[in-house]
C-alpha cells in the first residue's frame, strides 16, 4: 500500500494527534500492552478526526460533507482495502483488517457524530445516554479487541467502562461545549427546571443550572457503578481497556467537590494527577 507518510512518521503522527485532542486516552494507552499500542493509537486518531469535525467546519453542511468523506473511507476500506491518501485512513487499512475490527461499528461512529452538528442534538435523556454509548462505549470495545480482548462478557464490560467516561465527558465539557452555541443537556431536563435553552446559563438561574449537572452526575454515576461490577471479575489481562475507568471516578469526585458546577476549578485535573490515578487504577 502507497503511504503518504513513512512508517515511523505516521506512528509518530498518529500519536501526536490522540496526544493533542484526547490526552486521556493517550495517557491510557500508554498502559496498553506495546504491541497494541500503534493500533489503539490509530482507532483513537481516527476517533478524534470525527469527534472534531463539529469544531472544525463553518456551517453543518459542511460537516455532514466531511463525515460523508469518513464513511467513504471506511467502505473504501472495507470493499477494497483501498485508502484514500490521508495518514489515519492509510493506518485504519492496517488495523481493520489485523484485528479483525468490524467497519459496520466504524460506520456507526461515524454517524451518530451527525448530532455533534445540531446546536440542541437531544430531547431525552435515553438520547444522551446512547450518544455516549455509540461514541465513547464503541470506542472503547474496539479498544479491547485491538489490546487482545476476546470474550464478549470483557467487550461489554469495556463499552460500559467508555459509555460512563463519555457521559462523563460530556459533563464536564458543558462550558466548553456552550462557547460554541452547543448544548449537550437533554431539553426535558431543562424544562423540568421551568427553563428553555436561552435562560438556563442566566445569573438568577445558575441554582437550576447546578441541579441538573447534579442530575446528569448521578446518571454517570450509575453508568460508572455498572462499569465497575461488569469489570470487578475480570482477568488481568483485560485491565488495559478498564483503565479509563479510574479517571471517571475521578471526575466524579471532583463534580461533587466542585458543587455541580464544571466551570469550577476543581475541574482542572493535572497531568501528574492523572497518571497517578491511571497507575493505581482507582
Amino acid at each position: 500500500m502507497t503511504t503518504s507518510l513513512s512508517e515511523t512518521d505516521q506512528n509518530s503522527y498518529l500519536s501526536g494527534e490522540v496526544k493533542r485532542y484526547d490526552y486521556d486516552r493517550w495517557l491510557a494507552t500508554l498502559y496498553a500492552p506495546p504491541s497494541a499500542r500503534q493500533g489503539i493509537f490509530t482507532l483513537l486518531a481516527f476517533h478524534a478526526e470525527i469527534a472534531r469535525v463539529r469544531e472544525t467546519v463553518s456551517e453543518p453542511l459542511l460537516g455532514d460533507i466531511r463525515l460523508q468523506w469518513w464513511r467513504d473511507a471506511v467502505n473504501a476500506i472495507a470493499d477494497q482495502g483501498k485508502p484514500p491518501v490521508h495518514p489515519v485512513a492509510e493506518a485504519l487499512a492496517e488495523i481493520i483488517p489485523a484485528y479483525n475490527l468490524d467497519p459496520v461499528m466504524l460506520l456507526r461512529m461515524i454517524d451518530v457524530r451527525a448530532l455533534d452538528l445540531d446546536p440542541l442534538p437531544f430531547e431525552t435523556t435515553g438520547e444522551l445516554l446512547d450518544y455516549a454509548d455509540q461514541t465513547g462505549g464503541l470506542l472503547n470495545s474496539l479498544v479491547f479487541r485491538i489490546s487482545g480482548g476476546t470474550e464478549k462478557d470483557g467487550e461489554d464490560a469495556a463499552r460500559a467502562v467508555g459509555k460512563a467516561y463519555a457521559l462523563t465527558g460530556i459533563i464536564r465539557a458543558i462550558p466548553y461545549h456552550v462557547a460554541q452555541d452547543i448544548l449537550r443537556v437533554p431539553d426535558e431536563m431543562i424544562r423540568a427546571q421551568g427553563l428553555t435553552a436561552d435562560s438556563l446559563f442566566s445569573s438568577e438561574n445558575r441554582p437550576a443550572f447546578f441541579r441538573i449537572v447534579e442530575e446528569l452526575t448521578a446518571k454517570a454515576r450509575h453508568e460508572q457503578e455498572t462499569a465497575n461490577r461488569l469489570i470487578a471479575n475480570r482477568p488481568k489481562s483485560e485491565k488495559p481497556a478498564f483503565r479509563l475507568a479510574s479517571l471517571t471516578s475521578l471526575y466524579l469526585a471532583r463534580l461533587h467537590a466542585a458543587g455541580y458546577d464544571p466551570a469550577h476549578r476543581k475541574m482542572d485535573v493535572g497531568a501528574v494527577r492523572k497518571i497517578v490515578v491511571l497507575s493505581l487504577g482507582r
